[in-house]
Parts: C-alpha cells; sequence; structure tokens
C-alpha cells in the first residue's frame, strides 16, 4: 500500500464544462489545485521508486482530511474525488478501478490529507 501526505488547502471537484475549465474562476482554481496535488504524489513515488499501480487490478483507497477550521466547508465526497483525479496517471492509470473507498475528516493543525491507495484486499 502507497502511503501519502497531501499538504495544503485541497480544492474540492468543481463541475465545469470544456470551455467553463478556461474561463470559470472556480474550475481554474481546481484545476491548479489537482496539479499541485498531483506534483505532491509524483515527488513521493520518485522518493521511494515506486512504480504505478498495475492496471486492470481492483484497487482501495483510505482517505482522511484534515482541515484547521471550518471542517465542513465542502462536501467530503467532492474533497474524495479531486484526491483520486489528482492520482489517476500517477499513483494508478485509471480510476474507475478504485472499488473501495474509506474516507473521513477531522480538526488538525494544518490542510493535509493522508492517503493510501493500494490494491484491494476483498476481491
Amino acid at each position: 500500500m502507497y502511503s501519502f501526505v497531501i499538504t495544503g488547502r485541497l480544492k474540492p471537484y468543481v463541475r465545469m464544462t470544456r470551455l467553463g475549465q478556461y474561463v470559470d474562476a472556480q474550475a481554474k482554481e481546481y484545476k491548479a489545485s489537482q496539479s499541485a496535488i498531483a506534483w505532491q504524489y509524483k515527488k513521493r513515488m520518485l522518493e521511494c521508486s515506486w512504480a504505478m499501480l498495475p492496471e486492470r487490478t481492483p484497487l482501495s483507497a483510505h482517505i482522511l482530511v484534515e482541515a484547521p477550521k471550518r471542517l465542513h466547508a465542502s462536501d467530503l465526497d467532492n474533497t474524495v474525488k479531486a484526491v483520486l483525479d489528482a492520482a489517476q496517471g500517477v499513483v494508478f492509470k485509471n480510476d474507475l478501478w478504485v472499488d473501495e473507498i474509506h474516507a473521513g475528516r477531522r480538526l488538525g493543525m494544518e490542510y493535509r490529507a493522508l492517503i493510501r491507495i493500494g490494491i484491494a484486499q476483498n476481491q
């Protein structure tokens, strides 16, 4: 199982059109957040010499989001989607193979997400 600590404020998933991703402020903020998260995934993958998880393999994700205040400022499911979308193409090929998701949130000292992604055991 691969473990990651993603620091910084996560921008939850935002619905957008093809054009909207270039002109809508919320969509642009989401895209920037995705790049920052993906960079942190890539950095950890390189530090640990990890290879991308195998294709066509059921995966499991455990996500704990911490925030210093306003814990319920956004939907947890949209934050989970943002975390998994950013991992796509870096940690695993396609998020359609994520069969198990365990997610939670709690107050913490800073904005961060503790993430473990690996091969699902209950298949």
